[in-house]
């Protein structure tokens, strides 16, 4: 019994050797046969041979990286560290509670950092001098210096630059950073224009977003060269006319009122005070043909002349009380009974307060363009802060993009110099007479074909580099900024395990720390104290009002309050007219202004209110894409890697059947044919792994834009970035 079961175990065991043989034999057949029928995965080259010239100005690729993953590894289980997303619940039906903005974002909203080369003389609103508040501000030009320190990144005419470098010349000469600046300044005279008592100018929601770059055209990236042909030899022609379209920005509008306005309610008080004056001289003859002299002896009649003059004062209160008084001689020069010489002697003096008690009342009514202002200074830093992202991390695609497409010509001259040796092997053997002069031609169009690759991404390289640098510089052709080149210094460097992402946590960082929403909720705030002023416009005007007159008998002429922003006064009527009679009089009473239908008032207030439910809609839409592009983000994080992972194995498996085909070309068991097309399926593996880290790279850097944490990421300060000295 146990020699028969030793029998049979020696029997099984030569089986699985039999087996194993057989498999190891097939491997390689059905790799190569699975291979003829589906291109191979995006991959990323293999580092230059000893001996093999690099493209101008560019470094040699780093060692192969080999991630723990397999291209056919399972989805990830949920456990503590991953999340299988076939088993996320969906969203609440009822929206979650608005996260409150981080710390870092509430200084950044109340700093008062501003623009130095930028900054306008000081606003001198106050009468320090009587000429001061009359003088118009100076605005400095438009700076177009040279960017500083770009000289000692400048060698033998090439510009060697780190992604910090390149951050750090964008944010400081990069002309849609440097408008944006300007945006903090616009905020400033919003305000002091609001403390004056007038309306606001608004500010400019637009974010300019950088140019996509040639990284953006080509898709899948740097896969130019024989995508789908059978036979490997045949290269596929880029236009590269395609590539000056990828130049051009597009604008992003974070207005959550789109094209609307809000109406511009009761009018404001006038904060200024203002002086309006008259004089001017006049002549009058008496007013009796003859004059009496009090002797029985009549006297001609005398013409007189005079100086009339008069000066108004008004000036309005947080209240809505309004103070008018003025002085004036007109009345007893002109309706005197007897002429005066010394006209000046009783002037007529008025005074008069009106208080609104309807429209127009309150303080949080009349000093609301000031609560705006301030508002739309906090907006204005925001704005500025995603200006500095949307810079951050189209500069930071750009330079990584530059970054493969150098990568990228390492490969092509590689896959050049392989095919360059086999055709000169391929011709010794056709001179020798022992291959076929057929192959010779195969092996001749192989490298025809990766010449043109290389050509194409010489190209792509060089206009990468145009695009870059129009984001680095702040005026093209200024002879400091000249140099020939850009060589990157970073490399893409992917870690060998993925990295776990909590998407719940990452979401509320989001919310916490996006500017782009932060001012959208101080805009709906903005937009809440408009509705408001709206909703007091549709009420009657109803004032009441005091007056003091000491020598007339004027009465109080019914006038609006305040002005519509503009800060223009109305001269009151008693300033150039007189009195019949020269009186001592008090009066008050009250004024009423009622609209019997009021149909304007009361559309204004509907639609004020609907633009508001408008604006809470966009916001909170807002909300709800930042959590998509964060759940966004974290899949193509994971996918990207497992993607990287895939595309380093598939050019080990390339490299591998292509030594195996070499070797067995020796022994004459396989053909130059098949030779010439693993040699074209292994170019094509290596720019596929050089796209597969580059889009590891460009998602890890949409996940960073979507949390909002660029800045941080690259040690940036928002201070030193508002005043030009990022360090």
């Amino acid at each position: 019994m146990i020699r028969h079961a030793r029998v049979l175990a020696a029997d099984i065991l030569v089986l699985r050797t039999i087996v194993f043989l057989t498999i190891t034999m097939l491997a390689p057949a059905a790799v190569r046969a699975q291979e003829s029928q589906q291109p191979p995965p995006f991959t990323v080259p293999n580092p230059p041979t000893p001996g093999t010239q690099n493209a101008p100005g560019q470094q040699p690729v780093p060692a192969q990286q080999q991630p723990n993953a397999s291209p056919d590894a399972p989805l990830p289980q949920p456990d503590r560290t991953t999340v299988d997303r076939r088993d996320l619940e969906p969203l609440s039906v009822q929206s979650p509670a608005p996260a409150q903005p981080s710390a870092s974002l509430q200084h950044a909203a109340t700093d008062t950092t501003r623009p130095q080369a930028e900054s306008p003389s000081p606003l001198n609103t106050r009468i320090l001098s009587f000429f001061a508040p009359y003088r118009a501000p100076d605005v400095p030009e438009l700076s177009m210096k040279s960017p500083l320190g770009i000289d000692g990144l400048v060698r033998e005419g090439k510009l060697y630059l780190s992604l910090h470098d390149a951050i750090v010349l964008a944010l400081e000469n990069n002309l849609d950073v440097e408008i944006s600046r300007y945006n903090l300044l616009l905020a400033d005279t919003d305000l002091t224009r609001a403390q004056g008592g007038g309306d606001l100018r608004g500010l400019d929601y637009t974010i300019q977003q950088t140019p996509p770059g040639v990284g953006e055209a080509t898709s899948p990236l740097l896969i130019t060269a024989t995508t789908g042909n059978s036979s490997s030899t045949n290269a596929a022609v880029t236009d590269l006319s395609q590539v000056t379209q990828t130049g051009s920005s597009a604008q992003q509008n974070l207005s959550q009122n789109g094209t609307s306005q809000y109406s511009p309610g009761p009018a404001v008080p006038l904060y200024d005070p203002t002086l309006l004056g008259e004089a001017g001289y006049l002549r009058r003859s008496d007013q009796t043909s003859l004059v009496n002299t009090g002797t029985g002896s009549m006297t001609p009649p005398n013409s007189l002349g005079f100086v009339n003059a008069g000066l108004d004062y008004q000036q309005g209160f947080s209240t809505g009380t309004q103070l008018e008084a003025y002085i004036d001689n007109s009345a007893q020069v002109l309706y005197a009974t007897a002429s005066q010489y010394d006209p000046f002697h009783a002037p007529t003096v008025s005074v008069t307060l009106t208080q609104p008690l309807l429209r127009g009342f309150g303080r949080n009514l009349n000093l609301r363009f000031i609560r705006i202002a301030r508002l739309d200074q906090k907006i204005s830093r925001l704005l500025f802060e995603q200006q500095l992202l949307e810079t951050i991390y189209g500069v930071s695609r750009l330079y990584y993009d530059l970054v493969s497409l150098g990568e990228n010509i390492d490969v092509k001259q590689e896959s050049l110099a392989a095919a360059q040796k086999l055709f000169d092997d391929d011709k010794s053997q056709v001179d020798q007479g022992t291959l076929a002069p057929v192959e010779l031609t195969r092996a001749q169009a192989l490298l025809s074909s990766s010449r043109l690759d290389l050509i194409q991404a010489q190209g792509e390289y060089r206009q990468q580099e145009v695009i870059l640098r129009e984001q680095l510089l702040r005026r093209l052709g200024d002879p400091v900024t000249n140099f020939a080149s850009i060589i990157p210094t970073d490399r893409i460097v992917v870690p060998e395990a993925p990295t776990a992402l909590d998407i719940a946590a990452l979401t509320q960082n989001a919310l916490a720390n996006r500017p782009d929403l932060a001012q959208a909720a101080l805009q709906i705030k903005a937009d809440e104290i408009s509705t408001r002023a709206a909703r007091n416009n549709v009420k009657p005007q109803l004032n009441i009002y005091a007056n003091v007159q000491s020598r007339g008998s004027t009465i109080v002429p019914y006038e609006t309050l305040g002005s519509p922003g503009t800060g223009a006064v109305v001269a009151p009527l008693g300033l150039t007219q007189g009195a019949t009679a020269l009186s001592t009089i008090y009066q008050g009473g009250v004024q009423l202004n009622m609209p019997l239908r009021n149909r304007i008032a009361q559309a204004d207030a509907v639609r004020d209110a609907i633009q508001l439910r408008q604006a809470q809609g966009r916001s909170t839409k807002l909300q709800n894409d930042i959590r998509q592009q964060i759940e966004n983000a974290a899949i193509a994080v994971e996918n990207a890697h497992q993607a990287y992972a895939a595309a380093v194995e598939s050019r080990d498996y390339q490299q591998q059947l292509l030594q195996a085909e070499i070797d067995k070309f020796a022994v004459g068991a396989s053909t130059n044919f098949m030779i010439v097309q693993d040699e074209a399926y292994l170019a094509q593996a290596r720019s596929t792994e050089v796209a597969a880290r580059s889009d590891w790279m460009k998602a890890q850097l949409s996940l960073q834009r979507a949390l909002g944490s660029l800045l941080e990421a690259n040690n940036i300060v928002l201070e030193n970035a508002i005043r030009e000295q990022v360090q």
